[in-house]
Formats: structure tokens, C-alpha cells, sequence
């Protein structure tokens, strides 16, 4: 049988609320199975609409037949994308880390993302649309 531990993280706490601040430990190697908390899974779902919003516009590129131009400015903001969700999901594997900084910075890197999906450029100014240009030969 393996020896447990019997020290506690300190925590300061305000009465009625949970911890406000949790030291920050490492997850045991032999922990046999840890389900995703909701805030994991909301975070993981703001990440899919990202991607999502990144790749719609990138096949809009790709149909209207800028598929090369677009492919630069969408590998760009995959790239910073990505490399955030891995980034963030490595230290939330890592890290026994569950207290109210966390979840704050856990929002704000949520909305981060969001804004970063939101401000993909559109197409570049004066390129013409695949419809455009078939309406123009009829």
C-alpha cells in the first residue's frame, strides 16, 4: 500500500466561499482518473468556436479562390490558437491548481481567444469574389 501524504496546501479562504488561493502542487503521476471540470469543458468549447470562426473564414477564402492568400493569415491565428490551448491545457494537467485566480484567468484567457477569432481579417481590400466574377462574365 503506498504512503500518503498528510500535509495540507494552505489556503486562505473567505467565510461561506471556497479557497481564494490554493498553493500551487503538482498532480500526482499515479492519479488513476480525473474528470474535466465544467469550466474545462467551456473553456475547451471556446476554443472549437475559435478554430471554427478561423476556418470558415478560410474556406470562404478558399471558394471565393484566395485559398493561397488566405492560407498565411490562417495558419497565423491557427498557430496563436493552438499554441494557447496547448499551452493552458499542459499547466491544467500539471497543476493541482483549482482556486479563484485560476478560474479568473481561466475566463480571461477564454475571452482572449474569442477576440482573437473575431478579429481574423477579412479578405484583403479589392479582391474580387468568385460570384462577383461570374456574374460579370454573364
Amino acid at each position: 500500500m503506498p504512503a500518503t501524504s498528510t500535509t495540507s496546501t494552505p489556503t486562505t479562504t473567505t467565510p461561506g466561499t471556497g479557497p481564494l488561493r490554493v498553493r500551487m502542487t503538482g498532480r500526482p503521476a499515479d492519479e488513476p482518473h480525473r474528470v474535466s471540470s465544467q469550466l474545462e469543458l467551456l473553456f475547451d468549447l471556446t476554443f472549437v468556436i475559435a478554430v471554427a470562426a478561423v476556418t470558415a473564414r478560410f474556406a470562404h477564402d478558399v471558394a471565393d479562390g484566395h485559398g493561397l492568400a488566405g492560407l498565411t493569415p490562417f495558419l497565423q491565428v491557427f498557430f496563436a490558437i493552438w499554441w494557447a490551448w496547448m499551452n493552458f491545457t499542459w499547466f491544467a494537467s500539471s497543476y493541482d491548481t483549482d482556486d479563484v485566480a485560476y478560474r479568473l484567468l481561466t475566463m480571461v484567457q477564454m475571452g482572449g481567444v474569442l477576440v482573437l477569432a473575431v478579429g481574423v481579417p477579412p479578405r484583403p481590400r479589392g479582391a474580387t469574389s468568385a460570384s462577383s466574377r461570374s456574374a460579370t462574365r454573364s
